[in-house]
């Protein structure tokens, strides 16, 4: 049985309305009307716990492991419904890596199976500037057939639609076009947004090489992106004439000529400059003719900006030369430094005064860094990965000073205290643990009923609080290690509006929460005061300690709920104050927002990134914050009106931890 329910969808519900100041009198035909559909499981016959149920509307496919919490929102439509139903026949190992490759850059890795069956899965890693072939899966098949007596193997697909796709954006660089052509567009927000999309569209046609001799141009200087800073709020600087002699200097030779241009096309200077010539010298240049200090300038050629330790030629400039935008930082960062971690399990630290890459920690590989936390007087950081591993690394010299086996899977959260070197953290395998960073022991094991998203400690009364996926938020004493109450409100409020908890912060000293739904709502409640003093009565009397279970919570202030956004809320940070607290939330929709939780009044909105926003960090004294996103950028926002400072290009896979700060 499910329930249906439409409404308007908004990323495509609104038909494009001609400008009111377009050219031509001839109105467009109104588009038709899309909707969506909310597609709620209420109850299923014959599919055991764990089961994956996937749903298919037209084009789009949702799924989710059974029981379904949350809707599905699918598009509405003439088609019928697929409706298949799915489960775990296996996974790989922890330790699965791709450091065992043969001659031909292909390894077997094993798969754990359900009912121990044999599973295995052969890959293939292939160089793009090598010459080896890639092997097809027939050429692997009829091998295991050899080897399994003429066992036949299901046919698997012969082409990666998905590396495809991967592989034009990357050819054409459009990910990084569409990026920067969107921030520019809310920023400027001019009054015909179709017309100023389409100028732009047609100025990168121009560049757009069409011709043998220049692909051959672009493939011989081809290499893999350094882009930093995709896009920053400018301040412009005063352009030169087109005709002024002095803007206009005629290359020397073995020069070519670089037009240099602001984001709104107009030109600013023209230089010849060697390819070999390296983007600090062209800086200097133009500090000198256009006062721009060299630690404000940005130069972007294609949408990638341009290092300072990097030439002209590295970045496949044609020798016909070009033209290249400079973007002006025009307020200051106010954080020193970031510490990035992705999922493509890359930690990386950054120079947030210009943009530029610091360190690279060379962890890449599978396992993508979920979860960080960093302490900047010391230039200490404690990650958490997604194979379980905790590490503890000194940022000055980029080594590890601690690795341990954490958990049986990923990691989600950490919180340290830098005094006492004590860490927490909180896993998929329904546990957190206490940790001494100094011995690397593990003091205890903080048993949850479900995965932890998120923890908080109040150090000094030694209380920590985890927020599970059920949506209850447990508590701990960590000098037992006892668990002491669990606190359910932000469940009920959940289930009053048909949806699930998707993200909290935690107040362990106040004993208060946000939490966000999946609908896009935002639940502020209190825990019950006096219930925890009595719980710390008890505990202290050693009756927890045995087998009897904590009495349940009673119940506190009445939650306020308040509709932050129209998609799922993924990631909170909070502001705790006796009045006025604050919450920065991110969204599905890739846009966030600042709240005022007592009084649910909305501070400032801020643009959005490309698809989903994983990870949030907020300087509250500096007034800045972080956000971390699918897209593989990180942003750093101005907290006091939702301005965009910097936009860095950090990882090629979905930015999944930050931290910034810096003495």
């Amino acid at each position: 049985p499910a329930h249906f329910g439409s409404s308007p969808s908004p990323a495509c519900g609104r038909s494009r309305a001609p400008h009111a100041g377009a050219r031509g009198a001839g109105a467009r035909r109104s588009r038709p009307r899309r909707v969506a559909m909310d597609l709620s499981i209420l109850d299923s016959l014959g599919l055991p716990e764990g089961s994956i149920l996937s749903v298919r509307s037209g084009p789009t496919r949702r799924q989710s492991p059974l029981p379904c919490t949350a809707p599905f929102r699918l598009p509405g439509g003439p088609w019928p419904l697929r409706i298949d139903a799915l489960s775990l026949l296996g996974k790989s190992s922890v330790g699965a890596s791709l450091s065992k490759l043969d001659g031909d850059g292909c390894v077997v890795l094993p798969l754990e199976a359900r009912d121990g069956r044999k599973m295995s899965v052969t890959l293939q890693v292939i160089d793009p500037k090598a010459s080896n072939r890639p092997k097809q899966p027939s050429e692997v098949q009829s091998k295991s057939k050899e080897n399994d007596g003429g066992t036949s193997q299901p046919q698997v697909r012969k082409r990666d639609t998905e590396a495809e796709a991967r592989a034009y954006l990357d050819k054409h660089r459009l990910h990084e076009f569409m990026h920067a052509l969107f921030e520019l567009l809310l920023r400027e927000r001019p009054d015909d947004p179709y017309g100023f999309i389409a100028a732009r569209f047609k100025q990168a046609a121009q560049y757009e090489p069409r011709h043998g001799s220049d692909n051959s141009i672009l493939q011989k200087h081809e290499k893999a992106s350094r882009s930093l800073v995709s896009t920053a709020p400018t301040s412009a600087p005063t352009a030169k004439s087109d005709t002024d002699p002095q803007a206009c200097p005629a290359p020397l030779d073995g020069q070519v000529q670089v037009v240099v241009r602001n984001l709104r096309g107009r030109t600013l200077a023209r230089m010849g400059a060697r390819l070999d010539e390296s983007v600090l010298a062209i800086k200097e240049r133009l500090a000198k003719t256009l006062n721009v200090p060299v630690a404000s300038q940005h130069l972007l050629w294609w949408a990638e900006t341009l290092p300072n330790d990097t030439t002209l030629e590295e970045h496949g400039i044609p020798s016909t030369g070009a033209s290249i935008h400079l973007a002006v930082a025009a307020r200051e960062s106010r954080v020193k430094l970031a510490l990035s971690g992705s999922s493509d399990g890359g930690i990386r630290l950054w120079n947030m005064h210009h943009g530029e890459l610091v360190r690279d920690f060379n962890t890449g590989g599978s396992n993508a860094i979920l979860a960080m936390a960093v302490h900047w007087e010391s230039m200490r950081a404690f990650t958490g990965a997604f194979n379980g591993r905790l590490q503890l690394w000194d940022l000055t010299s980029g080594g590890c000073l601690l690795d341990i086996a954490g958990h049986t899977e990923e990691i989600n959260t950490v919180e340290v205290d830098w005094i006492t070197m004590q860490g927490l953290s909180g896993a998929s395998d329904a546990m957190a643990k206490l940790w001494n960073l100094q011995e690397g022991g593990c003091v205890h094991e903080l048993k949850a009923s479900s995965t932890v998203y998120t923890l908080a400690a109040d150090w000094s009364r030694m209380k920590a609080c985890g927020g599970l996926r059920s949506g209850v938020v447990r508590m701990w004493d960590l000098a037992s290690g006892v668990h002491l109450r669990d606190f359910t409100s932000a469940v009920a409020a959940a289930q009053a509006s048909n949806s699930a908890v998707s993200a909290v912060a935690i107040d362990c000293a106040g004993l208060r929460a946000v939490s966000g739904l999946e609908d896009g709502h935002l639940v502020y409640w209190h825990f019950a005061r006096a219930d925890e003093e009595r719980s710390e009565a008890t505990t202290s009397a050693g009756a927890t300690s045995s087998g009897e279970s904590p009495a349940k919570a009673l119940p506190g202030p009445k939650p306020k709920a308040l509709l932050a956004h129209y998609c799922a809320i993924r990631a909170i940070v909070a502001d705790w104050r006796p009045q006025g607290s604050q919450a920065l939330v991110g969204s599905d929709d890739g846009s966030l927002s600042l709240w005022r939780v007592d009084t649910s009044e909305c501070l400032a909105r801020f643009a959005r990134h490309v698809g989903y926003v994983w990870t949030l960090h907020a300087d509250w004294v500096r007034g800045r914050a972080l956000s971390g996103a699918f897209d593989g950028c990180f942003k750093l926002w101005d907290l006091r009106n939702g301005d965009c400072l910097r936009t860095i290009q950090s990882h090629s896979r979905p930015v999944r931890s930050i931290c910034g700060g810096g003495v």
